[in-house]
């Protein structure tokens, strides 16, 4: 089976960060960041990322505009505001940067999808883009802070416990129907996009 990485940086210091590419072999890194910078955590700006990683043989590709948390097309917004992860999932420049890390993956590379959120579950590299791979049959491996893996269908049994942790509890009547998990996990998903997902008019700093 085909396998993609995500990881996100937090505040790891870049040592630490590079130890975990080491463990796991990993020798390319797709920035998803839509903002590939921080103030908190300057070692991982763009091109300081970038540099540290070429002299580790470490291949480094910036596909923010492509895989990004914020997206300028209004059209891909709710109308309640928010970024609606399945609408950006269909359109034709998010299809293409999948198709090329795919690609790439089939040319030999080890890849991990970069952001900033220390737990997968909180971040659109896993809400929104991982989750693509998973559906595609890849094997899904999140680094998280510890470094320790969690892959995509533990995601979703974290996210089925946190939106419907009542799930297989039986009804008044001591019966259960039967229960449609793949639909359960899909509008948890839905819900974490509501919870996460960039709002137009949110006026605070959100850093994805």
């Amino acid at each position: 089976m085909k396998k993609i990485f995500t990881i996100g940086h937090s505040n790891h210091s870049i040592e630490a960060f590079l130890d975990l590419m080491v463990r796991y072999e990993i020798n390319c890194i797709a920035d998803v960041r839509s903002i590939p910078y921080s103030k908190y955590t300057p070692q991982f700006n763009s091109k300081e990322l970038k540099d540290v990683l070429k002299e580790q043989d470490i291949l480094y590709i910036y596909l923010g505009k492509e895989l990004g948390a914020r997206r300028d097309e209004r059209e891909l917004y709710t109308p309640e505001g928010y970024l609606d992860f399945e609408k950006v999932s269909q359109s034709p420049l998010f299809q293409s940067a999948i198709e090329r890390i795919k690609t790439g993956i089939d040319k030999g590379f080890n890849i991990a999808l970069m952001c900033a959120e220390k737990d997968p579950i909180d971040c659109h590299r896993n809400i929104l883009v991982a989750r693509q791979f998973h559906e595609s049959k890849y094997n899904v491996l999140n680094i998280m802070g510890d470094g320790s893996v969690q892959s995509q269908d533990n995601i979703e049994q974290r996210l089925l416990d946190l939106y419907f942790s009542d799930r297989m509890q039986p009804t008044l009547f001591g019966t259960n129907d039967p229960i449609d998990e793949a639909n359960l996990i899909a509008n948890a998903y839905r819900l974490k996009n509501m919870e996460i997902g960039y709002y137009l008019d949110r006026e605070e700093e959100v850093v994805f």
